[in-house]
């Protein structure tokens, strides 16, 4: 029988998660303990997936993990193309496992997974740097020799999921990561709920006066983590490697936090990417946090409407109702948020913004917005976010590559027409 393999794709879909994808293909999105990439290949077994993004951000990934990335070359057998938006589980994850050549699984007009030959394969993973549309599973379609409709197939396509599913998420996670109890738990810290659902990695040390509550769910502290002394963390939870956890800081049930975070004051079921910082008092809840985001002393995202009412979220120039109550700000990549901002429920905070004041609107990716100040939103000039970003890389001893400042480039050009459309000006920015 040839050799099966599974890649990872991504559809059009990311479109809706912007600007967080603006930087990283939806399939290293994090939701629960994992990003999607990493649950689809640990369930499926399959360390060596092919990955399909668009070309700029496979240039990336190729720089920083030296991997083959939309190499159609790598395709030596029958393939699995897995969507890479997927939550896989058991079930779908026995059906992929038995799909035979030409057998796909679609749900709503979306791809979840087709089950090729070789040749063929090769042909359709030709096509996967352009994110897969409608129209193209269409067509797939009428070559299929089966076709299968997995409606209960969990496929994410609105970034208020990752939120509203990261605690149930975080929950199915800890239970498939390697338990370890070599840390260091001090004998006056309080474990409240069962010793058993706290994992604490090696080289990490949970210290005197620090509170961890297993009750509602498990918490999962990696290697080389601190609790400092009185900070109180609530299952499930989850802290990332060299992540430092504040005195005082609130760390409420559904965050998914880390690596190499510096987090203080109260979280609530937040998703925070590797490298932010959230150091001193203020309330983030219910939101999505990139990488190399840095939120000044009381930053507060706002969770919840004055009228108890539902969250919208404008995706794709359309105002949506995400029909939850409880929605904070989806924050991307490189985001710096000076002291006392306050930012309204549902707001996207585009790639490498900077952030002043109250925020009661979207902001474009490489603008400076502090209309409460008096300043019109303004364009950052490249030269200086480059440096700022080459400053917090030195800060956090990370070596920045060549391929970082790549990328970044590549997105200020990228969302030239998103700061046009938004009214953003060009200028030096004065406060």
């Amino acid at each position: 029988m040839p050799k099966l393999r599974a890649a990872i794709f991504e559809d059009d879909a990311y479109e809706n998660f912007l600007p967080l994808t603006y930087t990283r293909p939806a399939f290293d999105l994090r939701c629960g303990a994992k990003s999607f990439r990493q649950r689809i290949m640990d369930l499926l077994r399959a360390p060596d997936s092919v990955l399909f993004t668009r070309d700029y951000l496979a240039d990336y990934i190729e720089s920083k993990e030296q991997r083959s990335v939309n190499r159609t070359e790598a395709i030596d057998g029958t393939t699995l193309f897995v969507n890479g938006l997927l939550v896989p589980d058991k079930a779908i994850v026995n059906k992929m496992s038995k799909a035979s050549e030409g057998h796909m699984g679609v749900k709503d007009d979306r791809l979840v997974f087709m089950c090729l030959g070789p040749a063929r394969a090769r042909e359709f993973a030709g096509r996967l740097s352009r994110p897969l549309g409608s129209l193209d599973v269409s067509q797939l379609e009428r070559s299929a020799t089966k076709k299968v409709d997995v409606q209960e197939a969990m496929l994410l396509s609105h970034p208020r999921e990752l939120i509203s599913t990261n605690a149930e998420m975080l929950k199915a996670d800890i239970l498939s990561l390697k338990r370890s109890r070599s840390g260091k738990v001090h004998p006056k810290a309080t474990i409240m709920g069962k010793r058993g659902d706290l994992s604490v990695g090696p080289g990490s040390a949970v210290e005197a006066g620090t509170a961890i509550d297993t009750r509602e769910g498990p918490v999962y502290i990696d290697s080389h983590c601190i609790i400092r002394p009185n900070a109180w963390i609530q299952g499930p939870a989850f802290i990332g490697s060299g992540t430092q956890i504040l005195p005082s800081a609130r760390i409420h049930g559904g965050s998914s936090i880390g690596p190499m975070c510096n987090i203080g004051g109260d979280v609530e079921a937040t998703i925070i990417h590797g490298h932010s910082d959230k150091a001193h008092a203020g309330f983030v809840g219910h939101s999505y946090i990139g990488e190399w985001v840095n939120l000044g002393a009381m930053t507060t995202t706002s969770d919840l409407k004055n009228t108890y009412g539902t969250v919208k979220v404008n995706i794709r120039g359309q105002r949506i109702d995400t029909g939850e109550t409880n929605i904070g700000a989806f924050i991307a990549d490189h985001v710096k948020a000076s002291i006392g901002v306050m930012v309204y429920p549902g707001n996207k905070i585009g790639v490498a913004a900077q952030i002043h004041g109250i925020v009661s609107g979207d902001v474009p990716s490489f603008a400076i917005y502090a209309k409460v100040l008096g300043s019109k939103v303004t364009e950052s000039i490249f030269e200086s976010v480059a440096e700022t970003e080459r400053r917090m890389y030195r800060r956090k001893r990370v070596e920045q590559m060549a391929a970082d400042i790549t990328l970044l480039k590549k997105v200020y050009e990228l969302t030239k027409e998103e700061r046009r459309a938004a009214g953003v000006v060009q200028g030096r920015f004065n406060i």
